[in-house]
């Protein structure tokens, strides 16, 4: 199955042994569409497995992309689901803080 948001990639090769879950990651400033297609036709069925919104994705505070960490998986029936998402923000405690808090200890 190949998972694509504005770019594409195969995350799931023809053939490839399931239960399986994979985490992909993502950098994005708003909501992020994932949408899964088999990589090649398939007879007699839609080409396009699902397509799936993650959000809500707010920018960073300095404005750049949010990291988005998102994990996909074929269940034992070959159904693929996104099975959990959430962001990651960095947080920066200053020194100073931490020295004083040592301290008192």
């Amino acid at each position: 199955a190949v998972v694509s948001t504005q770019s594409t990639g195969e995350v799931f090769a023809k053939g490839h042994v399931f239960p399986f879950s994979k985490m992909l990651t993502f950098y994005r400033k708003e909501n992020l569409i994932l949408e899964a297609s088999y990589s090649t036709p398939v007879q007699h069925t839609q080409t396009v497995i699902g397509r799936f919104e993650v959000g809500p994705i707010k920018p960073a505070e300095d404005g750049s992309s949010t990291k988005v960490k998102v994990k996909v998986k074929v269940d034992i029936h070959g159904i693929l689901t996104v099975e959990s998402a959430h962001t990651v923000t960095k947080i920066q405690v200053p020194i100073e803080e931490e020295k004083k808090e040592e301290k008192k200890e």
